[in-house]
């Protein structure tokens, strides 16, 4: 039985953990699995639009083609002027545009209605496809927040020299916050290590965050290989280019396991991620009993 269709946030607060190139890769995967794929570009760098489009033609798409129609009064903006076809087949976009960044504040609580202009949209258009995937700044402010609250999931890529999980309790907070009184839906997927290499150091920092995060740390990584640095220059993802090799067998791992931990995520109650937060639930669960 077919799943109903999902949205998933790529979101880490980091730079270079491969945010992009996971979902560049992931969208990949799931086209050619037959799934409708959007991709919603919510980086003001616009890398992910890029990853199709190549710069020079992604600052040529005009503002109310971009995602900044969703929170520019003066923009209008219908999904049918935002999503744009890529040239892979059963892969769409909404566009990202540098003029985003004045619209991405870092108190994003305080941002009234912006803070729901992507759930606005996603609510509209999720119908039309199987797979949404949000592609993030490496910030938690107003993009990634409207993030979080129009997804159904969060994956956070997790680069593997890293060591120590810096920022993920910032993540936890926020993911924490937006279950809190905005998304009762949202559920955490898990944390993808990303970049791995064979190498001591990664092993040890993978088996750390499994020491501290156990299930939620998916057991395929996202590795470092050149297959797909070719595939980003090619602006095409892997799976339409080498879909039978080596790279493209890694990211298939990755959306098998996406796609057992979907329905075993949407069936769990809700559930804090920050310890100080799951402490506090517990005391407030234990004085209401």
């Amino acid at each position: 039985m077919d799943m109903p269709p999902y949205t998933i946030a790529m979101v880490n607060r980091k730079g270079g953990c491969a945010k992009t190139g996971t979902t560049h890769q992931l969208s990949g995967c799931f086209a050619k699995m037959g799934k409708r794929v959007l991709l919603i570009d919510m980086d003001p760098q616009a890398s992910l639009t890029q990853g199709f489009f190549g710069p020079a033609t992604t600052e040529a798409f005009p503002r109310d083609r971009t995602i900044v129609a969703l929170f520019d009064d003066n923009c209008d903006p219908y999904p049918d002027k935002l999503i744009v076809p890529t040239h892979c087949e059963g892969i769409s976009i909404v566009p990202g545009a540098n003029a985003l960044d004045d619209f991405n504040i870092p108190k994003p609580t305080e941002a009234g209605s912006l803070q729901t202009s992507v759930r606005g949209f996603v609510n509209e258009v999720k119908d039309s496809y199987d797979v949404i995937l949000i592609d993030c700044p490496p910030n938690l402010h107003l993009c990634s927040w409207n993030a979080l609250l129009a997804a159904d999931f969060v994956i956070v890529p997790v680069q593997a020299e890293d060591f120590g999980a810096q920022g993920i309790t910032h993540i936890q907070r926020a993911i924490d916050l937006a279950l809190e009184k905005y998304n009762p839906k949202l559920r955490m997927l898990g944390y993808l290590v990303t970049l791995r290499q064979r190498l001591a150091i990664h092993d040890a920092y993978e088996q750390q965050l499994r020491n501290l995060y156990g299930d939620y740390v998916f057991t395929n990584p996202f590795p470092m290989k050149k297959d797909f640095k070719e595939a980003i220059a090619e602006r095409t993802p892997i799976h339409f280019i080498k879909p039978k090799g080596a790279a493209a067998k890694d990211v298939d791992a990755i959306v098998k396991e996406i796609l057992e931990r979907v329905p075993v995520a949407r069936s769990r109650p809700p559930e804090y991620l920050h310890f100080e937060n799951r402490i506090l639930n517990d005391e407030a669960r234990r004085v209401a009993s």
